[in-house]
């Protein structure tokens, strides 16, 4: 969930955030979707909720200018993070060849790296088997 900044705002407040957006009790109970008569004793008593106040100040040009800025800092962020766990990926599929070259015990098991063959027209038909070994050899080809 995105968090935003919204300033410490009062009941007092409302007034001067409706003349911002040159917004009527009518228009802003609208937009809040609550009765104008409960706009009409907020701006009256002086004591609207946080949660209005805040939601009409993200509707003024500050609060959009704030929001949008918001949007792009975490935009900024997580492209950074993708970044990062692209270069951790490449850096251990590096490790994982230069291992596998260095690492040729010729075990039993060495695991099959990609699948089962491909099937014929029934039973397993003879495919490539990519072991250990192969996955040493195209290491040592690439570099190479």
């Amino acid at each position: 969930m995105l968090k935003t900044y919204a300033p410490r705002l009062t009941g007092a407040d409302l007034r001067p955030l409706l003349d911002e957006l040159h917004a009527t009790p009518a228009q802003a109970s609208k937009f809040l979707q609550v009765t104008e008569r409960s706009v009409w004793r907020w701006l009256s008593e002086g004591s609207a909720p946080f949660p209005v106040l805040a939601a009409l100040w993200h509707e003024t040009p500050t609060g959009r200018h704030v929001t949008a800025l918001d949007v792009g800092n975490e935009l900024v962020i997580n492209r950074g993070l993708a970044q990062a766990h692209e270069k951790a990926h490449a850096a251990a599929v590096a490790t994982l060849g230069r291992l596998l070259a260095i690492g040729d015990f010729g075990a039993a098991n060495d695991p099959v790296i990609q699948g089962p063959p491909p099937g014929g027209s029934g039973g397993f038909a003879a495919g490539p088997r990519y072991s250990a070994q192969v996955m040493r050899a195209q290491a040592r080809a690439l570099r190479g």
